[in-house]
């Protein structure tokens, strides 16, 4: 092999050499991203479940449950008039997805809660019967989450709910009972809605009204509120600022360099009419985002320690 040879057979070996190291740190710089990128976590599957009413209503529920065990925060999804929880998947499945232990249930009358105590015969819905969503529907859900947080799957005392229109109705009436229960020598009863999420809530469905709720010291002081409205839609807003006034004299302006830790009152209004559940769907609103980090800053930050609420009497 003569001298020219030669160096071109250096030259060719180097060239390789180097092709072969930048491969090498082609291929490490993928495996260091990768592992500085989890795949996220897949959630529990859903469970699809049946809960028997004290009137004997049957009402059909999904549980989306949580890892987290006893810090789970436990939300309830409440579906707004005509419709069910098949309207409030995609949400449930992102609640879940940031670790909380998601509840929605077809309230009696609708989707696949329809069937009294009496049989075959569907339910046709009476003034009474939204009532009975707070005094029995809401009751059964409870009893269920108390059950979950007795074998340490959630932390009940974080309670929050989430009410779409008749289901922000829903959870005002709820919530001022929950915190009417009185306290027992074994402990409390209630008290344990901590935050409500209130999508184009209504003063007045069917006869379940608001105001009595709104005036409830605990409600309107002690719980963190946030409101959701198109800023479209005239009837609503007007509505929407109405709540929110009613609210805010309850509640002192937090400083700005302490409003995420703080503030315990939100109201957005998107540039938009829709409301209720087409309100939610408008991925581009963002509203599912909304209500994910209310929930983060006022609940899963928040220390409230998990307690054994088994009755003594069990």
């Amino acid at each position: 092999m003569n001298f020219r040879d030669l160096v071109l057979a250096t030259t060719r070996s180097n060239v390789l050499r180097a092709l072969a190291l930048v491969v090498l740190g082609t291929m490490v710089c993928a495996k260091t991203v990768a592992a500085a990128e989890p795949v996220p976590e897949k959630p529990l599957p859903a469970e699809e479940i049946s809960l028997r009413t004290t009137d004997g209503v049957t009402l059909a529920a999904t549980y989306y449950p949580s890892k987290l065990g006893k810090n789970a925060v436990p939300v309830v999804l409440l579906h707004a008039s005509k419709g069910s929880r098949a309207d409030l998947v995609d949400l449930a499945l992102k609640l879940q997805q940031q670790g909380h232990a998601v509840f929605a249930a077809d309230l009696r009358g609708h989707g696949d809660s329809t069937r009294s105590r009496l049989g075959d015969r569907t339910m046709d819905l009476r003034p009474a019967d939204y009532q009975a969503m707070v005094s029995e529907d809401l009751e059964a859900i409870k009893r269920f989450l108390m059950a979950k947080n007795n074998t340490g799957d959630l932390n009940i005392d974080k309670l929050c709910l989430v009410g779409i229109e008749m289901g922000a109705g829903v959870a005002l009436n709820w919530a001022a009972r929950d915190w009417s229960w009185p306290m027992l020598n074994t402990g409390k009863q209630g008290q344990d809605v901590k935050a409500l999420v209130l999508v184009s809530p209504e003063w007045s469905f069917k006869g379940l009204k608001i105001n009595e709720a709104i005036a409830h010291p605990n409600v309107h002081s002690d719980l963190s509120i946030l409101i959701i409205a198109g800023k479209g839609n005239g009837k609503a807003l007007s509505e929407t600022r109405r709540l929110h006034a009613a609210f805010e004299k309850y509640h002192p302006p937090v400083p700005a360099e302490f409003e995420a830790e703080r503030q315990m009152l939100w109201l957005r209004t998107p540039n938009t009419s829709l409301q209720g559940t087409r309100l939610l769907h408008e991925k581009s609103l963002h509203v599912d985002e909304m209500i994910a980090k209310f929930i983060e800053l006022r609940l899963t930050k928040k220390q409230m320690p998990w307690t054994d609420r088994t009755s003594p009497l069990e």
